[in-house]
């Protein structure tokens, strides 16, 4: 009699290796063609950790996702999390689509989906790269961008509050949570920076076989010389202040690894960790150093000197300037110019904390920011420098504002509370500011992180009845303003590109009123009333090339020829308001005719 043999008598070992070749909807698919195959797709742990491994590059912190590849198979219920991943990633895109076709309930629903933290990050790094085709293109990349921002900001602030608290966070981590904070990408994020700082640990150990055989103080110049033959040379003075020699990240990633002392002293550091070195930062002023030091019981050149004193040798390096020594009797004689007293250089010299390197990172920031906005005020007109600046300026200075907030003095430091209340209340507006003009779907960050700091002060019962109002506000539909014989002479639509006829800057019209609406302390200060027509004329709410938002006089706008384009920066930030451009239209589709339903 002759045998009979079928795909479902294969072993189930051939078949998981058969399925794991499938993408997961074709898999289902197989799966319910028949019993048996049904049965063996329903208990193949193994097929669906793969897909759980493939099909998801974030993972929330809550999962430990990494633990979970590393363990037993049996441990987890792989199908189970791959469908909640698969649900969750189902409603973050329905929630997507619903604040796109409304502007009621926006802040709530980029709450919901920010609640998601990094489980949906895959989804929206999808919907950033949409098809130019799609009928919201503007839209849904604006705000897949902003939602992942979002989601970013929150995971920063969070790791922040844990360091202020008295955890015990690496320092590249908690420098890495400003690229992680101001930046946005496949490419960014914690476990990036870690796998970055593993790679060249590895190629540390295989370059230098004998690494760990060598004394401290041969290791110490080792990896310095190392980190410089790979590019890791700090920065030239041109570009010193430079905003990105800031972020540890693109420090890594970038091909010259620019950066400045202190980022080179944390990459150090942090390899150093990696390979069995105790290097620290060492704070010294206007220069970041590191600070290696021996094992107990043995001298930095590694002879074995037992003794009862609890003093450990140490040594002094710049991985910023070169590979060498810092001599200790050089850095003391920095000090005394100065005008540092001697019984003080031992505080000086000693390593310093990573609270303290974030909050000097913070500083730095500060200091390139400002250079940067002076730069600004020197040239004519507005322009739209931020879209060439990798990080966003206001990104960039938004996580100082928060590092200052958070990590800023503390109760702990300062036997004086009213003083920390003080400093602050200093950052506050600030925050504030940057929160209305950039990022106002903030509010659950607001009320989670820097409410509290003000409990029992009057900054702190303001700031919870601004959020009620915020809150009740985004409940509320837009009022509506319809076209009609009293709008007669609101010549601009919502959408239109112009010019501003005095400072020469691209806008787009967001919003209209038939006669300036602004308060009348505005309107002294704007010299409204010298205009030709006046405040009677109409007034125009426009979104300008630089982010900036604005309230424009009719007279002052000059419609943008049909010939003429948006502007890249103006296409970046007008999904703020607009599906897409009309190309043979020459106007922005507008994404809020929920207020402005004739336009």
């Amino acid at each position: 009699m002759r045998s009979t043999s079928s795909f479902t008598t294969l072993p189930t070992e051939i078949l998981e290796a058969i399925f794991m070749q499938l993408d997961p909807q074709s898999f289902v698919s197989v799966s319910i063609t028949c019993k048996s195959i049904h049965n063996v797709a329903s208990d193949a742990p193994i097929v669906w950790r793969h897909f759980c491994r493939t099909c998801f590059g974030a993972w929330s912190t809550h999962h430990k996702i990494q633990s979970k590849l590393s363990g037993p198979l049996s441990e987890v219920d792989w199908r189970a999390l791959f469908l909640h991943r698969m649900s969750i990633a189902g409603e973050a895109r329905r929630l997507l689509d619903q604040l796109l076709k409304t502007q009621q309930g926006r802040v709530r629903y980029i709450t919901k989906i920010a609640d998601f933290g990094y489980d949906a990050k895959d989804v929206l790094l999808k919907e950033l790269s949409c098809s130019e085709e799609a009928e919201d293109v503007l839209a849904r990349r604006f705000y897949a961008n902003a939602l992942l921002e979002r989601i970013q900001r929150e995971a920063a602030i969070k790791l922040w509050k844990d360091l202020a608290t008295g955890d015990s966070i690496l320092m590249e981590t908690a420098l890495g949570a400003y690229d992680v904070f101001a930046l946005t990408g496949p490419e960014v994020g914690f476990d990036h920076i870690s796998r970055a700082l593993d790679t060249l640990s590895a190629a540390v150990r295989v370059q230098f076989p004998e690494f760990g055989d060598l004394s401290t103080r041969r290791k110490a110049s080792t990896l310095a010389s190392y980190l410089r033959d790979q590019g890791f040379r700090g920065v030239s003075d041109t570009s010193y202040g430079a905003l990105r020699n800031s972020f540890i990240g693109l420090a890594l990633r970038s091909a010259q690894h620019e950066s400045l002392p202190l980022i080179s002293v944390a990459i150090y550091c942090a390899l150093a960790s990696r390979l069995g070195l105790d290097a620290r930062p060492c704070g010294l002023l206007f220069h970041v150093y590191c600070i290696v030091y021996a094992p107990g019981g043995y001298t930095l050149d590694g002879v074995y000197k037992p003794t009862s004193s609890e003093s450990i040798e140490s040594m002094h390096i710049d991985p910023f300037r070169s590979s060498h020594e810092v001599l200790r009797s050089d850095l003391q004689a920095q000090l005394h110019s100065y005008g540092i007293p001697s019984a003080e250089h031992a505080r000086y010299l000693a390593h310093a904390t990573t609270r303290e390197m974030v909050v000097r990172t913070a500083r730095n920031i500060i200091n390139s920011v400002q250079t940067i906005r002076e730069t600004e005020r020197g040239m004519f007109g507005i322009h739209a420098t931020w879209l060439n600046a990798y990080p966003d300026m206001d990104a960039a200075f938004y996580a100082t504002i928060w590092v200052m907030l958070v990590l800023g003095p503390g109760e702990e430091d300062s036997d004086d509370v009213s003083n920390v209340s003080m400093r602050r209340r200093q950052y506050l507006p600030y925050l504030l500011e940057h929160f209305q003009t950039h990022y106002p779907w903030d509010v659950s960050l607001l009320t989670q992180h820097v409410i509290p700091l003000f409990r029992h002060q009057p900054e702190g019962q303001r700031l919870l009845e601004f959020v009620h109002s915020l809150h009740r506000v985004d409940t509320l539909p837009k009022t509506v303003k319809v076209r009609s014989e009293n709008t007669l002479d609101v010549e601009f639509m919502i959408g239109q590109l112009f010019t501003h006829k005095r400072y020469h800057y691209e806008g787009v019209i967001t919003g209209w009123d038939t006669s300036c609406e602004a308060g009348e302390e505005w309107i002294q200060h704007m010299g409204v009333d010298r205009l030709s027509k006046g405040r009677q004329q109409s007034f125009y709410h426009v979104l300008v090339c630089d982010k900036s938002v604005r309230y424009v006089a009719a007279e002052n706008i000059e419609r943008a020829p049909p010939s003429l384009k948006p502007s890249e920066a103006m296409m970046r930030i007008a999904g703020r308001h607009f599906k897409r451009w009309d190309d043979a239209k020459s106007v922005f589709v507008s994404n809020i005719r929920d207020e402005y339903p004739d336009d």
